[in-house]
């Protein structure tokens, strides 16, 4: 790895950027879900966030839910570091979940939405009380349909390997997770980065790097470690002076970005 890049220094300036914005982030937006996801991402890398919890509840909804599946996933997860207060509130949360899955085993934002890949990826791997055999059994069945098509997506590979990887389950197909991986490996960009797929119009961007870093190393014992590094490479001379990175949802991109350089660093036995 390139000795001019400090990915250590690349992930606290990231941490900081994302903690002294995350207060406000409420006033400004009225959407819990970007502050709840910044309090999981810096909490695991034990940078730690003092959420106002009362802020995110004013949100919850009668139903038990917030505003569609995936903010009420974050929400749950920033409040159960709570440590228990809020175990009511976080009981209903999942409830309103488990009543919104599709049939089929997979989840859409709402109840009247079709059931998405990262939608249910995120689902299994933040609350695996809720994975069944039949969640998983979708999964696997719609990444390997997207998998076979001429355009494939890297961050749904990314979601997918992340949800069976995190949660120890291995799939029907005892060959999809080398499948995934070895297409993965073969989507990065030449810069080192990840976009929706190789290049794309876009070029290399931090979300879809972040995702997918945080799929890969979720199977160390099969991942080139020479994608990672590359990719952590990208992410450290992408990052800009703030310490965010680039993306029409900063904060968004930025914390995918960091998770990413994080769980890389985590596998690069760096932090």
């Amino acid at each position: 790895m390139d000795a001019q890049i400090k990915p250590r220094q690349a992930v606290d300036a990231a941490a900081e950027a994302l903690a002294s914005s995350a207060h406000g982030l409420l006033a400004r937006s009225h959407h819990s879900l970007r502050v709840a996801r910044i309090s999981y991402v810096l909490d695991l890398n034990e940078k730690g966030l003092s959420v106002d919890a009362q802020q995110l509840l004013d949100y919850q909804q009668e139903d038990g839910g917030w505003s569609d599946v995936e903010e009420t996933l974050w929400c749950i997860k920033a409040l159960k570091t709570f440590g228990g207060i809020f175990n009511g509130n976080i009981s209903n949360a999942v409830k309103w979940i488990g009543s919104v899955q599709d049939s089929s085993g997979g989840w859409g934002l709402t109840k009247r939405d079709i059931p998405r890949i990262p939608t249910t990826s995120l689902t299994l791997m933040l609350l695996p009380e809720l994975a069944s055999k039949l969640a998983f059994s979708w999964l696997e069945n719609e990444w390997t349909r997207d998998l076979r098509a001429e355009i494939k997506l890297t961050y749904k590979g990314g979601f997918t390997l992340m949800a069976f990887g995190r949660n120890s389950i291995q799939p029907q197909n005892p060959d999809l997770i080398n499948q995934t991986i070895y297409y993965l490996s073969n989507e990065q960009n030449d810069d080192g980065g990840f976009g929706p797929w190789k290049n794309h119009p876009i070029g290399s961007d931090p979300w879809s790097t972040g995702i997918t870093l945080v799929g890969l190393t979720s199977y160390p014992g099969l991942v080139d470690k020479k994608v990672i590094e590359r990719a952590v490479e990208w992410l450290c001379k992408n990052q800009l002076p703030s310490g965010y990175w680039k993306y029409h949802f900063i904060d968004e991109g930025s914390a995918y970005a960091y998770w990413g350089l994080t769980e890389a660093l985590k596998f690069l036995g760096e932090i």
